[in-house]
């Protein structure tokens, strides 16, 4: 089982948030809405920089000076980073159902890894926080492969990490399913994650199955593991 880790296990937002507008402070520019913010979560910390920098979801695509902005959000990174390792368990809490599904499918014996498009460091800080080591055997962090979600490398190398030949992918955004379709498993989407503002119903490709929450999820892997569609 392979887990996202924002808006689908926790709500991450208002340390993000906070993270952002501490280091837009520093730099002397505007601050950004929690909204703002939502919807610009998911493409990893340094496409978040450089949105939060532009106060678009295009970034710095298009614009004159882009070359020059890009090295100054590539500049920042650093001192977000800090930033957000400092304080990226101060607000963070579980989503319901997460903590019971990471303990269920470890309990019926599937690795279980979580990869996410976040760094590395701050995903760890937070699944230690949560108590979730027992249960998680392998972290894939935004920064641990050269490429990210939608691209396939970061489940293909959890599950060798895990000896899986496959998996499952449960998340809340195009970028989960494009991972899960490119890396040839199904994918579960789990409703009011951080879609860039989009219904899930209206992802392409398709998720194989959408829940309201997580304990949705529980159940259904429990049907499966009855019926030996997973073991």
């Amino acid at each position: 089982m392979l887990f996202d880790l924002d808006g689908t296990l926790v709500d991450s937002v208002e340390d993000i948030l906070v993270a952002v507008n501490r280091l837009l402070a520093e730099l002397g520019m505007p601050t950004r809405s929690r909204d703002e913010v939502t919807m610009w979560v998911g493409n990893g910390a340094r496409m978040l920089v450089e949105r939060a920098m532009a106060g678009r979801f295009e970034g710095f695509a298009g614009l004159a000076d882009a070359p020059a902005r890009h090295a100054a959000a590539d500049a920042a990174m650093p001192r977000f980073r800090a930033i957000y390792q400092d304080i990226c368990v101060d607000h963070t809490l579980p989503l319901v159902g997460a903590h019971e599904s990471l303990s269920y499918a470890q309990a019926c014996g599937l690795g279980v890894a979580i990869v996410t498009n976040k760094p590395l460091a701050p995903t760890e800080r937070i699944v230690d926080a949560l108590g979730w080591r027992p249960f998680v055997s392998v972290v894939i962090g935004g920064d641990s492969l050269p490429v990210r979600k939608p691209d396939p490398a970061p489940l293909h190398e959890a599950m060798r990490r895990l000896g899986a030949r496959t998996a499952w992918m449960v998340g809340d955004s195009a970028n989960d399913v494009g991972a899960a379709r490119n890396a040839g498993i199904p994918s579960i989407v789990v409703r009011g994650g951080y879609n860039h503002g989009n219904p899930v119903e209206r992802l392409d490709p398709a998720p194989d199955a959408i829940v309201d929450s997580l304990e949705d999820f529980a159940a259904i892997l429990g049907a499966a593991v009855r019926r030996g569609a997973i073991s």
